[in-house]
């Protein structure tokens, strides 16, 4: 029977070209959507989860309780020490500092320099023990003595070649470093991921100046440094926390009640932005239903075309009735129909998917390319759709379809009240979600441009930041005075990092003869050129100098009001303790963002801190920008020659810190096409069945002098009031979602009211244009031709 039910399925396909195709091709473009949302979020929801006893391993975190609460993702060495040491109940401790730069030199040849940006960490074997890497020859055991490394596959093919790597030497800041192990490269899925993995033992002789408190203090608190636990089981996270309270007292003393360090779980260190997660499960919930969406539009599109098609097989309906045919079985025959059709665009969304990836991965997904990680995965979920689909989209046209009478069936009368209100809720709620999905794109494309191109209280117009590592003196005077008379460089500054970076550098402050205040302050590492190069506008007092005998500090506009004095004058002059470092404060500066535009403007504080001023930045002129460059990358050649050349534009910076609402951006663009193409096909599909059903009617209008545009008002009318009720019901669905989607912002734009006319004059005119490409077609028509349908 499932033969017969195939055969006529498939004859009925392809004698309605038309519209299967136009169903085919909505249902495919709907799937891939769900299917590039599938691999996206279970890409994402994978991080971390393969290694061994990945549900036992803890990243220990912290929260400093202020009068705004910080939290923070690193720890200190003391700490680790600490737990490795004590028997608190912990299986094994892994430590790394993690985000290093170094330039790795190779056989001692100047054509053998690699410059490594923060993919460099050092480590113990404790780190490989908790971990699970995959080792291609050497080991870990080595990693507990000073001057070895472990280098990935990657990094050893750069180094070496084909040659084997393990026993061959580095140089880094003129120390050679023997490899001791070659490791498989990171999988994708993980955040905890380097290229070099220098062995802890060697932190002090490559970086001689590290200071004796990162080894013993417990405050000596830094982003870049990670610990990790192993538990015998997870329900012992509370009974660590409460010890690793009780030591903090121990170590911190009265300061103590400031921190609360907690264990963060593996699984969701990937996902919590507090401590540095690089995505929030809302939005991969968000995206989830928003491929529900697509894929519901698509089968509305369906069901409405199937059910306004059905006056087109009255006579084949009615027929299989008369010779005996059952509800049951004709309840089936639509049923296979369905299933062929989604069998169909479930083979072409899977084809495009897989020869398509890579273009997806540019177009979407370029900052972090999305992988499949399992092709067995793929096939279920593509299995899961397809009864989706069969289920979603045919059972209730089947039922419309099988139940009709005969004599209705025979004498072409299928129309009813019923079905006519039934396919205009349809038509509505399909509409709300794609301009729901269009005001949306609106709101998200202006915020996002809005951060991106906002600048608060700088100027980062043609600056770049050429990184320069820990040069020396002499170094640092040769590369200033060739800047200085350098033409197309207006000003330049050696510092750490610009404004708007993602720099957690800061700490509590101590004012004049004050107690610490209970507020944190964030950093901006620069010399006396700093406020000059990026235009911080001065407002009070003068400019930090170098070389003086107290150092300088420059405070913002925001510092200034938390320190509540009466004026400006009982803030300069006054010392500052910000802190190891005692100054005095000299100028007060408009506000600036010293982090991203996510978050509010934040007390600040420019020092100077030669020791970490490892990048210069530069303004220039805007004239000849190639010639400059190219003078100072042959400048930068002869006076670091032991160094690597390289650049960035601020601006390519600053977009980096949004990512994640870049991506949004896209995906949320993205979408509100897809539903428009969708929904377009699904009018145009609706519109040329309703044409051919009032066919007569339009031909004898026609010969009662109606006009094209008579023919065309009357067949576009409907639909077009269709999408105006639309358009209010979207507007308030699309106002809620995205006033909290923007609470989460400190700057942000405020909602117009033309936004959401723009979205539903487009939806109009999308509309529109989709009608009346066929309602024009049947008002050209030859009304005689007409007449005799």
């Amino acid at each position: 029977m499932m033969n017969i039910y195939l055969k006529i399925a498939w004859r009925s396909i392809t004698k309605r070209t038309f519209y299967n195709v136009l169903n085919i091709f909505g249902l495919a473009l709907a799937i891939v959507c769900c299917t590039l949302i599938y691999l996206y979020n279970n890409y994402q929801l994978s991080f971390d989860t393969y290694h061994k006893n990945a549900n036992n391993i803890f990243r220990v975190v912290y929260e400093l309780h202020l009068e705004k609460t910080e939290y923070d993702k690193g720890s200190s060495f003391a700490l680790y020490d600490a737990l490795r040491t004590n028997n608190l109940k912990i299986k094994q401790v892994a430590f790394s500092i993690n985000n290093q730069s170094f330039l790795v030199n190779v056989d001692g040849s100047l054509d053998k320099r690699f410059k490594e940006e923060k993919n460099v960490a050092f480590t113990n074997t404790e780190w490989f023990n908790l971990f699970s890497y995959h080792w291609l020859s050497g080991g870990p055991s080595q990693l507990n003595e000073p001057n070895t490394v472990a280098v990935t596959q990657k990094q050893a093919d750069k180094y070496f070649g084909t040659a084997d790597a393990v026993g061959r030497t580095i140089a880094i800041n003129g120390q050679h470093l023997a490899v001791v192990g070659v490791i498989a490269d990171s999988p994708y899925n993980t955040d905890l991921k380097s290229d070099l993995y220098l062995s802890l033992p060697s932190l002090k002789t490559l970086l001689p100046k590290v200071e004796p408190g990162f080894f013993k203090d417990w405050g000596y608190l830094n982003s870049t440094n990670s610990t990790f636990v192993s538990l015998v089981k997870p329900a012992q996270k509370q009974t660590v926390e409460l010890e690793l309270a009780r030591l903090t007292k121990q170590h911190l003393g009265d300061g103590a009640k400031y921190y609360s360090f907690k264990l963060l779980p593996l699984k969701n260190a990937h996902f919590d932005a507090r401590y540095g997660g690089k995505i929030q499960k809302s939005l991969l919930l968000a995206l989830g239903i928003i491929g529900l969406l697509i894929l519901a539009i698509a089968s509305i599109n369906y069901i409405n075309i199937m059910i306004a098609g059905q006056a087109r097989r009255s006579v084949e309906i009615g027929t299989r009735k008369v010779l005996g045919g059952s509800t049951w079985q004709l309840f089936m025959q639509f049923i296979t129909e369905s299933l062929l059709i989604g069998l169909i665009a479930v083979i072409i969304a899977g084809g495009v998917v897989l020869l398509f990836m890579p273009a997806i991965n540019n177009l979407l997904f370029d900052a972090e390319p999305v992988h499949i990680l399992s092709f067995k995965e793929l096939f279920l979920f593509l299995l899961i759709m397809l009864l989706i689909i069969t289920t979603g989209t045919g059972v209730y046209p089947a039922m419309v379809l099988s139940r009709v009478k005969v004599f209705n069936a025979l004498k072409n009368n299928l129309w009813n009240t019923k079905a006519g209100v039934s396919r205009k809720v349809l038509v509505v709620i399909q509409n709300v979600m794609a301009q729901t999905l269009i005001t949306c794109t609106i709101i998200i494309v202006m915020q996002v441009d809005f951060l991106k191109n906002t600048d608060k209280g700088f100027d980062r117009k043609a600056v770049i930041i050429v990184p320069v590592g820990n040069i020396t003196a002499s170094q640092k005077e040769q590369l200033r005075n060739t800047l200085r008379t350098m033409p197309g460089v207006q000003s330049f500054s050696f510092c750490n990092n610009p404004p708007s970076s993602d720099s957690q550098r800061g700490s509590t402050v101590k004012f004049s003869d004050r107690e610490w205040e209970k507020w944190p302050v964030r950093f901006a590492i620069g010399d006396s050129a700093y406020a000059r190069t990026f235009g911080l506008q001065l407002v009070a007092g003068r400019n930090a100098r170098t070389n003086n005998a107290m150092p300088e500090y420059l405070i913002n506009e925001g510092m200034a009001k938390m320190l509540h004095v009466k004026s400006v004058n009982d803030i300069l002059g006054k010392t500052l303790l910000p802190g190891d470092v005692k100054g005095v404060i000299v100028g007060i500066v408009k506000d600036f963002n010293v982090r991203s535009l996510i978050e509010p403007i934040e007390p600040s504080v420019i020092l100077e801190q030669k020791e970490i001023q490892t990048n210069v930045a530069i303004k220039l002129s805007g004239a000849h920008t190639e010639n400059t460059l190219s003078n100072l990358r042959s400048s930068y050649a002869r006076i670091l020659p032991d160094q690597v050349f390289s650049y960035k534009f601020i601006d390519e910076e600053i977009a980096r810190l949004y990512k994640t609402q870049n991506l949004q951006q896209k995906l949320i663009l993205s979408a509100a096409v897809v539903a428009i193409i969708i929904s377009s096909m699904g009018l145009l599909g609706l519109i040329s069945l309703i044409t051919i059903q009032r066919t007569k009617e339009i031909g004898i209008r026609k010969v009662l002098g109606a006009s094209i545009t008579d023919i065309t008002t009357m067949l576009s009318r409907e639909f077009l009031v269709l999408v105006s009720v639309s358009f209010v019901v979207a507007s308030p669905i699309a106002w809620t979602a995205m006033h909290y989607w923007l609470n989460g912002f400190a700057y942000r734009i405020t909602i117009q009211w033309w936004i959401f006319a723009l979205s539903g004059v487009s939806a109009v005119l999308i509309a529109l244009i989709t009608v009346s490409f066929q309602s024009v077609k049947a008002a050209l028509g030859n009304p005689v031709e007409s007449l005799r349908s």
